[in-house]
């Protein structure tokens, strides 16, 4: 016999768990953490709890394989729900391990019913049926559309003996899509495809470029799947947000394949575009169609690629007409107006990178020329929170990423309002010896609201604050640091050794005339 704490910690070793992140308390935590320690899966200690979990469900979207975040009972808990709401929303396979609460009173409440609405499901393991409560949720975690599932145990549940391992924890194997008449021909007769491509695509880099390359279909990505078609493809279009900007890139167009695209993807409202059919293929049916879906195709990608493949013919579009497509898309994201834009610091910035560099981008004003000229050439080289679009996202993703790929060149971009979210894990990069850069974009406002709230014609409230040397802080945690007041100062930065954080005190003049051209 073994206890509940050494099954799941076998379990986990099994199902491919290299590491766990989190900040444990004093139950069942210190039992889990020591049945991992036994099966040498390492602890990654973290500052706050809502890194630990961004961290764990880039480990899970990178790997296929579920991350895994352990936190104490009440606080440690409640603290971690922004995570979970980023893996929920954002398809991310995941683990959160809690302590349960050792009494009816001190650090009670209901974990499991604040999680119910953000995880795929919920349990309090005990017993004999502990382990398979356990797998049942594996599977809802690694099955489409994947996602979170939270766990809570007791100190008394962790060191209680229970019996073996469940059979099996593989995934269901999804049902083959079937393509119906309509569909067959509106595909055989379809002339000018454009494809957006989206995040259930990014495991599936070469069967999409192959079914592009080989129909001559242009193509836009959402943020979060920028690099499954390269920036340098000449089939590539540009950044897809869903925004009035974008009209242009679909003019022409009899059809538009969403490639593992969920609509959560693009940005509140109804989506601008008038076009005749929009084709889906996702390997979990959609529940938040904004967009018109005219036809569904829901089963595994690669698969519902080879049956649409049989029906599409070479499209029409010339070499000109898809390069006009994306010279408008380029466009938008140039620099222009500001002294020291963002955009410029980023063409700077991506010169002086090795090439296939990859870059995890916060939310904010930054964002929209970080993604629309970061040159990214593979799945996963842009990493975003785009569904639930959380601040303090870039440092965690940075470290996650890097844990997973330490040989791959990383780049943390975020604004001076996430990089104050999540300051302490400069401590947690600088332990673990991961070689990364940081990158403020520093304005010292909420920069995105603040244009919003100009736009509204209202006086700047709770949007500005004094500008903080986030250089000197990331020198305190043992960091090289520099200020970037002009390209010239960001050069010299970005020739440092690392790990490193740059202070680019950016003019967000022209951030307002960004979002005008998105936007509208």
């Amino acid at each position: 016999m073994a206890t509940l704490a050494e099954r799941i910690a076998e379990s986990l070793k099994l199902g491919g768990v290299r590491r766990i992140f989190g900040i444990p308390g004093g139950g069942s935590s210190l039992d889990l953490m020591e049945a991992t320690r036994r099966q040498g899966i390492d602890f990654v200690v973290t500052r706050t709890e809502s890194a630990a979990t961004i961290m764990a469900a880039i480990t899970g979207e990178m790997t296929g394989i579920p991350g895994v975040v352990l936190v104490g009972v009440g606080p440690g808990a409640s603290s971690a729900t922004n995570g979970l709401a980023y893996a929920s929303v954002e398809r991310s396979p995941m683990f959160l391990f809690v302590d349960g609460p050792a009494s009816s009173a001190h650090q009670h409440f209901d974990q499991q019913a604040l999680y119910a609405p953000i995880t795929r499901t919920t349990a309090h393991l005990q017993g004999d049926t502990a382990m398979q409560d356990f797998a049942d949720a594996w599977l809802k975690a690694v099955s489409p559309p994947e996602g979170p599932a939270m766990f809570e145990f007791t100190a008394a549940n962790a060191t209680a003996d229970i019996a073996g391992l469940p059979s099996t924890m593989e995934p269901q194997k999804s049902k083959p899509a079937v393509v119906d008449d309509d569909l067959k021909n509106h595909l055989s007769n379809a002339r000018h495809p454009i494809a957006v491509i989206g995040l259930e695509a990014r495991q599936y880099e070469t069967e999409v470029r192959q079914l592009l390359e080989t129909f001559n279909i242009p193509a836009v990505s959402t943020y979060k799947a920028l690099g499954v078609i390269s920036n340098d493809s000449p089939l590539f279009i540009g950044p897809a947000t869903g925004a009035v900007g974008e009209t242009t890139f679909y003019e022409g167009a009899d059809t538009i394949i969403g490639i593992g695209f969920d609509p959560i993807e693009f940005i509140p409202g109804t989506w601008p575009q008038n076009l005749p059919a929009f084709i889906s293929l996702s390997e979990a049916e959609i529940t938040n169609p904004r967009i018109p879906i005219w036809s569904e195709l829901v089963g595994k990608l690669p698969e519902s690629l080879d049956e649409i493949a049989k029906l599409l013919r070479t499209s029409d579009w010339t070499d000109d007409e898809i390069e006009s497509k994306r010279i408008k898309a380029q466009s938008i994201y140039q620099p222009r107006g500001a002294a020291f834009s963002c955009a410029a610091a980023i063409e700077v910035i991506a010169e002086t990178s090795p090439k296939g560099t990859r870059i995890a981008c916060d939310a904010g004003a930054h964002m929209f020329a970080t993604l629309g000229l970061w040159p990214a050439g593979n799945a996963f080289d842009v990493l975003k929170s785009n569904g639930l679009s959380t601040m303090g996202y870039a440092l965690p993703a940075a470290i996650a990423a890097k844990l997973c790929d330490p040989d791959k060149s990383t780049i943390a971009i975020t604004g001076d309002g996430g990089m104050s979210m999540c300051l302490g894990e400069l401590a947690t990069a600088k332990e673990l010896g991961l070689d990364i850069t940081v990158i403020v974009m520093n304005d010292a406002a909420l920069s995105l609201i603040d244009i919003k709230q100009q736009r509204q014609q209202r006086p700047p409230t709770g949007v500005r604050y004094p500008t903080i040397d986030y250089a000197a802080i990331a020198k305190a945690f043992g960091w090289a640091s520099a200020v970037a007041n002009n390209t010239d100062d960001l050069r010299d930065a970005m020739g440092m050794a690392g790990p490193k954080l740059i202070d680019v005190r950016v003019d967000p003049a022209g951030y307002g005339e960004d979002l005008e051209r998105l936007r509208g």
